[in-house]
């Protein structure tokens, strides 16, 4: 069995890479459960792997899980538990592309950098190499949820409006002003910030 070290690199600001080795009789189930515990990741969430190119072109799927169709109505690829990593190392530059949580779309990179021969007592895959503190998984949910308002401007059970006799006239003068506001005070719905950035 030959010993392949990937250096993976998240697609994020933080720049934070692993270096993993990984045996070549092993397969990408394997692969795939070393990234999430080397980035800190621990849903349960759908991911593949995708045979790539030098110029980081998704190729061949290799899926989590079976979806029932393959890409462009080809039949269903072989799922990681059923691909060796060897199956598909084809120069010593290899490279794959890794995505994770289709919803938020984690992606890393993933690139043959050494092949050699195992070390004696030594359990694959093993984490060799880490560098800069990894996101946290959920950081992106943040992201998702940053313009969403935190309570609901239309709900009227917390809307307290008490009439009196000016208020015609504050009507009539905010009419004649051209001010948008409708008849519970509120803005019109060009004021709500976007909801996702």
């Amino acid at each position: 069995m030959r010993i392949y070290r990937f250096r993976v690199l998240i697609d994020h600001p933080s720049e934070a890479f692993r270096d993993i080795e990984i045996g070549s009789e092993q397969n990408f189930l394997d692969l795939h459960k070393a990234i999430k515990e080397a980035f800190g990741f621990i849903g349960q969430e759908m991911a593949s792997f995708y045979v790539s190119d030098q110029g980081w072109g998704k190729g061949p799927e290799i899926p989590l899980a079976d979806l029932g169709f393959g890409q462009d109505g080809e039949e269903a690829p072989a799922l990681m538990e059923q691909v060796l990593i060897s199956d598909h190392i084809r120069s010593t530059e290899q490279r794959f592309i890794y995505a994770y949580d289709f919803l938020h779309m984690w992606m890393f990179m993933v690139e043959l950098i050494h092949a050699g021969d195992p070390a004696r007592g030594v359990e694959y895959p093993r984490v060799v190499m880490s560098m800069k503190e990894a996101p946290d998984e959920h950081s992106k949910e943040d992201d998702l949820s940053a313009g969403i308002a935190s309570e609901d401007p239309y709900a009227l059970e917390s809307e307290e409006h008490h009439y009196d006799g000016d208020d015609d006239e504050h009507q009539e003068h905010d009419a004649e002003e051209g001010e948008d506001h409708n008849e519970f005070g509120h803005g019109s719905i060009n004021d709500l910030g976007e909801e996702y950035h």
